[in-house]
């Protein structure tokens, strides 16, 4: 194949939903990063068709709405533009029926249009997503490298059929090469192109993961890819490799002083091991005293307990962080141990629980239940757990198998699931797979029932710490809060979800 590549678009999704997840918004850091990185070499252009289309919603299935750009408006922009390439993210399972649809919308625009996705489902499930005819590659992993390199050599006109990274058809049937080179030094990546996107958008809704926020306008932003630990219910390790990569406190300083131009007056970090390098972490949080950003911030996809101690969280605290999120999971030892594989000790994190408080920062914890090894003794043995340790908020959610998990790996080979996977909405408020433990309806009543039972005690514990923290989310979304309050406090009979369909 050859094709002089001029243009290429960038699309972020629509985002299907759970009627019980409020919707939220932030840049994509994706399509953000992979922008930023063909810039030099290609026009570029970025479309977040969540937020062009945040108003715009949808039913998709019994419990689960999508939100974003209708057919025709995602269609009408990939025409205006008149990209060589079309690349899309698929960062969650439930998104590949708006990604295919996508694929099948730039193909109507032109059939000479080359169609790209990436992302964990489509890198973990190429076999299946190459099923449909519209999508001509999948980049596997980590972005830059593969996409750059497939673009260049359909530019040249040479071969990319052995290029790391890639799936595609072939006559002989569909090819996958999985990617054995990522960067070495991320320092080297350009920042994410944020110019490409309508950041006025996002700081007008003003919804981020985790839903609190202690300043506004605030923004996402990542220090490290790779995780050295294994977890069975997470992809991350597969996906950007084992190894950690961090970025160097200069770098960081550059990004965050680009940042405070734009105004911005919190961050969230999304690193998965922000603080696995401590001296790094130590001289990170001592740099952004020294510079006087006064950023707030938190962590809204969790720090690992064990990596912190008291110098450390008072820098923390000094630097602007006011909530640290602990990915405890499970508070049951053997669970931790022998089936997540996640190296916790749930006395030490108690104690470092307290230690947080009385350093002065608010905790938050990740919580989930429905294994496929679990007990229901060992169910209730979290949920205990949950209300023993006596964190600020919690999130309680349902194991879901995700492709590139060996806990996805255990529900096939025991035929647990209840559904196909590929072009489902996942989420983790209902369960897709059942064991001879417990069913789906078991998981949801119970998750319901712990969750707001647990939140509506904070809110009498301490209404106003309550208030502080959810103001914001309460006066944008106060229809949202009512809705839930009706339908899982006075109408708390109600499910959602594949388990009473006929309740929707």
């Amino acid at each position: 194949m050859k094709k002089n590549i001029k243009k290429v678009l960038l699309i972020f999704p629509p985002v299907v939903c759970s009627q019980e997840s409020p919707k939220q918004i932030m840049p994509p850091l994706g399509i953000s990063y992979l922008g930023a990185y063909l810039e030099p070499d290609y026009d570029v252009r970025l479309l977040d068709a969540a937020i062009e289309g945040y108003n715009h919603e949808q039913r998709v299935s019994p419990g689960f709405f999508q939100y974003g750009l209708k057919s025709e408006e995602i269609k009408q922009r990939i025409a205006e533009f008149s990209p060589d390439v079309v690349g899309v993210s698929c960062l969650y399972s439930s998104q590949f029926p708006a990604v295919a649809n996508i694929c099948r919308l730039a193909k109507e625009v032109s059939a000479e249009i080359i169609t790209i996705i990436g992302g964990t489902h489509p890198s973990f499930l190429p076999q299946e997503c190459l099923e449909y005819e519209d999508i001509d590659f999948i980049i596997l992993g980590e972005g830059e490298l593969p996409t750059k390199g497939l673009l260049n050599n359909i530019s040249n006109g040479t071969s990319y059929e052995k290029l790391d990274g890639i799936a595609f058809r072939s006559y002989s049937g569909v090819v996958i090469n999985p990617q054995k080179k990522m960067i070495e030094d991320i320092d080297t990546l350009p920042y994410p192109a944020r110019h490409l996107l309508p950041m006025e958008k996002y700081f007008r809704i003003g919804l981020p993961m985790g839903l609190i926020s202690r300043k506004t306008p605030a923004i996402n932003i990542i220090t490290s890819r790779g995780c050295s630990f294994e977890c069975s219910f997470c992809s991350s390790s597969h996906f950007w490799g084992r190894r950690y990569r961090s970025r160097s406190v200069e770098n960081i300083l550059g990004e965050m002083h680009e940042l405070k131009k734009m105004g911005i007056r919190e961050l969230k970090f999304f690193d998965d091991n922000l603080t696995l390098d401590k001296p790094r972490a130590k001289a990170l949080f001592k740099a952004m005293i020294e510079h006087k950003f006064n950023f707030s911030w938190n962590t809204p996809n969790g720090i690992a307990a064990q990596t912190l101690d008291v110098e450390l969280l008072s820098l923390m605290k000094d630097s602007g962080c006011y909530e640290i999120t602990l990915a405890i999971e499970s508070g049951d030892e053997q669970i931790l141990r022998e089936v997540l594989k996640k190296p916790i000790d749930l006395a030490r994190t108690q104690e470092t629980a307290k230690l947080i408080k009385k350093i002065g920062m608010d905790t938050y914890g990740f919580f989930i239940i429905g294994f496929p090894q679990e007990t229901k003794k060992q169910i209730y043995k979290t949920l205990r757990f949950m209300d023993q340790i006596k964190l600020d908020r919690i999130s309680l959610f349902i194991a879901n198998p995700l492709p590139g998990t060996e806990i996805y790996d255990i529900c096939k080979s025991k035929k647990y699931l209840t559904q196909q996977v590929t072009g489902q909405a996942l989420d983790y408020f209902s369960s897709s797979f059942e064991t001879p433990e417990f069913s789906s309806v078991f998981l949801e009543k119970i998750r319901r029932r712990w969750y707001w039972g647990y939140n509506l005690k904070l809110l009498l514990r301490n209404p106003f710490k309550f208030f502080r923290n959810y103001s914001i989310f309460i006066f944008k979304r106060p229809l949202f809060i009512l809705r839930v309050l009706i339908k899982k406090l006075i109408m708390p009979s109600v499910t959602y979800g594949r388990s009473k369909a006929t309740d929707q």
